[in-house]
């Protein structure tokens, strides 16, 4: 995906082309999932309810009454309304997935089948089908099974959030939702490995993907450390997060701040000899009060100048370095737009707009916006003819509202 895209249809087939997805989910990180496959050429059917569709339809900010969360996570895909609490909308759903690769849904466990709708009832259709519910704690019986949460649950529940924050401090909530958007990156992968086997095998699978899971999945270097030394670390005790001077952060002279990350022993030595102290370079791993003595020499030497100059200086002598910058300074900034992590593209009820691109780099077959983010079933005509209704049928659906046209929805996109 480039800096533009062109918003008028498929330009070419990706690597995904001929892939058809039902995607029942809905906020983060369901969504995220079909955004990326949607984005390497995968035919996504965003399937939602007839009583207002995605909650991020309306989230802010929204411009020209549309949200660009939406807009973000929801190109590439075509919008069909339909309530599948009806027997004709439970019908419908399941004539298309005789013809779908894929199925992700992310409702509560059990809402599925109570629909007439999980993996035994589409699996009876389409032998092939890969299903994947994404849940919070997964299908099976479980303690937390049916426990209500959020990010920052997910990872408090995983150990995860003991670790975010300074040594000694209370535990920071993180900035970016982790446990969605992993679980989401986690569901993308086993979802492909999921269809490589049923090209090459011609059966189904059915994944239980699970936010928590996810978290506890990757928690992997503290992990480490409690199965070698059955201790759990705690914040800032990692020699990555604080616990030696050489990888924690430094308060500049403009006010902000950077983090230093010398963990090796060579760019410790770096460090050391682009600031005069080599006497230092022996002590990387004290602890108690000398290292306490080289931290309170580097507070002082780094508030001498402002992030840029240090990183400026530092990056030179091959030390790990960064200013923290905020979003828009890193959006904005030469090494985003030089790696192509933002497209602009022209949507027709926004305009000209900005999006994240993706960030997985094919080089002959990159990703594309194809289709802008659409409204609230605005593909539904198209995709019901698609699956061979007549105009008389598609008529009648529309009528008693099992399926909704974007006119026909009170609620703004």
């Amino acid at each position: 995906m480039g800096t533009s895209s062109k918003s008028s249809g498929f330009n070419k087939a990706g690597p995904l082309d001929g892939v058809r997805v039902l995607d029942l989910s809905r906020l983060l990180p369901g969504p995220l999932v079909t955004q990326i496959l949607g984005d390497f050429g995968a035919d996504v059917i965003k399937v939602e309810d007839t009583r207002g569709g995605d909650g991020f339809r309306t989230a802010a900010p929204v411009v020209n009454g549309m949200s660009l969360r939406h807009v973000t996570l929801n190109r590439n895909k075509r919008c069909l309304s339909v309530d599948l609490k009806q027997p004709a909308g439970r019908d419908l759903f399941l004539r298309l997935a005789c013809n779908a690769d894929v199925i992700l849904e992310q409702f509560r466990p059990g809402v599925m089948k109570r629909l007439g709708l999980d993996f035994d009832a589409v699996r009876a259709v389409n032998s092939r089908i890969v299903y994947c519910s994404l849940s919070g704690f997964g299908q099976d019986e479980s303690p937390y099974q049916n426990l209500v949460a959020h990010d920052p649950n997910y990872l408090s529940l995983a150990g995860v959030l003991s670790l975010f924050g300074a040594r000694g401090g209370p535990p920071a909530l993180s900035g970016l939702q982790v446990a969605d958007n992993t679980a989401a990156l986690l569901t993308a992968v086993g979802i492909l490995i999921a269809l490589r086997r049923a090209e090459s095998e011609g059966v189904g699978e059915y994944l239980d993907m699970a936010l928590y899971d996810s978290m506890v999945g990757t928690a992997v270097t503290a992990a480490a450390t409690w199965f070698g030394t059955g201790e759990a670390p705690s914040r800032g005790d990692e020699r990555h997060t604080g616990r030696y001077p050489m990888a924690d952060i430094y308060e500049t002279a403009d006010g902000g701040f950077v983090t230093l990350a010398a963990i090796e022993g060579h760019f410790w030595q770096n460090l050391c000899r682009a600031l005069g102290h080599e006497e230092w370079i022996e002590h990387q791993y004290d602890e108690g009060e000398k290292a306490e003595e080289i931290r309170r020499e580097l507070r002082a030497i780094f508030r001498t100048r402002t992030g840029d100059e240090w990183f400026a200086v530092l990056k030179k002598a091959d030390v790990c370095i960064a200013p923290v910058l905020d979003i828009g300074t890193a959006l904005e900034s030469e090494q985003t737009r030089t790696r192509g992590l933002i497209v602009t593209h022209d949507h027709p009820t926004v305009g000209r707009t900005s999006v994240l691109a993706t960030p997985i780099k094919l080089r002959d077959t990159p990703a594309e916006v194809r289709i802008p983010a659409g409204r609230l079933g605005e593909h539904s005509r198209e995709i019901l003819r698609e699956i061979g209704l007549s105009d008389r049928d598609i008529a009648k659906l529309r009528a008693d509202r099992t399926v909704v046209w974007p006119e026909d929805s009170k609620v703004t996109d």
